[in-house]
Parts: C-alpha cells; sequence; structure tokens
C-alpha cells in the first residue's frame, strides 16, 4: 500500500479478491495486483529492477508493507534503490487485544474506525435481477444466504446446525434458502443442494450483490462473514475458537453468538458441535432480528 496524509493519493497492491474489491473504495486511485512482475522481483535475493520500475517506487512518499514484513530482502531492496519511507508491519494474527481494524488503522496512521461500506454497482444489481429471473423465485420472495464454511474447519459450526436453520426458514412462507460455499467446501454441494440453492464459483462482487438481496444471513468467522457486514447483511456470525472482540465484522446489523462457558472448558475445541451453540439458539437470534 502507498499511502501519506490526508488527502493524499492511495494506491494499493494487494492479491486476488483484495484486487477486486479495492478497486471501488472511493478512497484509493489506483489498484495493482502483487502478482505482477513488478513485485515479485523485490523477493529475489538480487533484485534488478528497470528504471521505470524503481521510478514506481521512489516516486512516492511512502511504501508501507505487510506481505515484506517476514522477508527482508524486500525492504533491503527498496532502500538499496532510493525510496526514502519504508515501513513493514506483521499481519494481525490476535497478537493484540483489540480489533483487527483498529490495528491495521494505526499502521497507517489512523484512528478512527468507520463501519465499511461496500455499495453494488448498476452491473451486480442487474446481474441479480437476472439471477433471481432465471430461478423463476418470486420478486418479493425471502432470502436467508447461508455460508457453512471458512478459512479453516476449525472455525466451521456442524453443518447439522446449519441444516436445521435452513428448514425452519423454509417452513414459512415465500423464503428461499441460498448456501454459498468457497473452494474447500466445494466438495460438500451435492449435500447441500439438498438444503437449498447452492452457489460456490461465483465472483467477489456476485456474492456481495446477494448478500445485500438477503434479508438474514448466518455464517462462521469467515471473508464472507465480513463482506455480508460490509453490505449492510442482518444476522448471525459463530464464534468458537477465534475471539469476536478480534474478528467480528463492524458492518451490518449481524449479531455474534459466542459460549463462553463452553469455550472456557474445551478451549482447544476444533469446530463448533451444537452442544456448543444450538441451532436454536441461532433462530432465536434470526427472530430477535425480525425474521
Amino acid at each position: 500500500m502507498r499511502a501519506v496524509n490526508p488527502g493524499c493519493t492511495i494506491e494499493i497492491a494487494a492479491r486476488g479478491d483484495g484486487v477486486t474489491l479495492a478497486r471501488r473504495l472511493p478512497e484509493v486511485a489506483r489498484t495493482l495486483s502483487l502478482e505482477s512482475g513488478i513485485f515479485a522481483k523485490l523477493f529475489s535475493p538480487q533484485c534488478f529492477l528497470t528504471a521505470e520500475e524503481e521510478h514506481f517506487f521512489t516516486s512516492v512518499d511512502a511504501i508501507l508493507s505487510w506481505f515484506g514484513h517476514t522477508r527482508p530482502e524486500v525492504n533491503v531492496a527498496l532502500r538499496q534503490i532510493g525510496a526514502s519511507d519504508v515501513r513493514s508491519f506483521p499481519f494481525f494474527s490476535g497478537q493484540e487485544h483489540g480489533h483487527a481494524a483498529t490495528y491495521y488503522l494505526r499502521c497507517v496512521g489512523g484512528s478512527e474506525i468507520l463501519c465499511p461500506s461496500l455499495v453494488i454497482g448498476h452491473e451486480e444489481k442487474q446481474w441479480l435481477d437476472t439471477y433471481w429471473r432465471q430461478r423463476g423465485w418470486d420478486a418479493r420472495a425471502r432470502m436467508l444466504v447461508l455460508h457453512p464454511g471458512s478459512g479453516g474447519k476449525k472455525k466451521r459450526w456442524a453443518s447439522e446446525g446449519f441444516t436445521r436453520v435452513a428448514h425452519w426458514w423454509a417452513s414459512q412462507r415465500n423464503t428461499k434458502v441460498l448456501i454459498l460455499l468457497g473452494p474447500a467446501e466445494e466438495q460438500e454441494a451435492e449435500d447441500w443442494r439438498l438444503v437449498g440453492q447452492v452457489e460456490s464459483s461465483l465472483s467477489v462482487w456476485q456474492v456481495a450483490a446477494l448478500l445485500s438481496r438477503a434479508d438474514l444471513y448466518v455464517g462462521n468467522d469467515s471473508g464472507v462473514s465480513h463482506l455480508a457486514g460490509a453490505v449492510g447483511a442482518r444476522g448471525v456470525v459463530l464464534f468458537g475458537p477465534t475471539q469476536p472482540q478480534q474478528w467480528r465484522p463492524l458492518g451490518g446489523a449481524l449479531s455474534v453468538l459466542q459460549n463462553l462457558q463452553y469455550r472456557t472448558e474445551h478451549p482447544d475445541e476444533a469446530g463448533m458441535a451444537l452442544t456448543e451453540i444450538a441451532a436454536e439458539e441461532v433462530v432465536a437470534a434470526l427472530l430477535r432480528l425480525g425474521a
């Protein structure tokens, strides 16, 4: 990330969906992929940059890096070519008690946390309308979005819990159940199709569009849950081994459920069984949101 003082130009270099999301942020002037050659060269023990590439790094007031923190050759290379202000930080991994957003904000010299907000563009709204029509769904149908996956199995609530919540929702009038799966859960797709409509190969903005249309959302501690918060979704996010005060989504109207007594007694338990968080508890939380 390239940043200086308020009113400055900000350029973000990221990977994967991070680039896609950053492109829509009004504060960001330009986005670049960390997979591009200019950044890959920095990780080489012998960094040979062209004059144009050197100018890219030396023409800014400050370079802030997280990916390069554990790779000293990155900072060495930047300083050798004359970059004036190079700062590197470790990724947040729970090393502080506060929220991850507070940590990253402090890294860039900020202090005020605002709830994230992603605006769904015209193209995504058109795609969403087409998606709805192609499935023959009533325009007034109410949708529950479930995300039963996560970056690691240790953070996943029991699949039976999601299934019970889906059955409760489906028992009401004019409702739809949509299950979002990530790459790690694609092999589970056939089982989830018995529960509702399954999607596993959407772009990040298509996922955001569906989340913005959801009447309610239920998910684990995951990137999708943060995306749900950023588009203003209402629902429940489930926490087991991770700490919500550090990782909870900040946007939207998402309630956190965590069984502190169970987790205290079983601190190393992987995943969340129904004995830790019951499906009835999740349904009750959704009803409090006006389900």
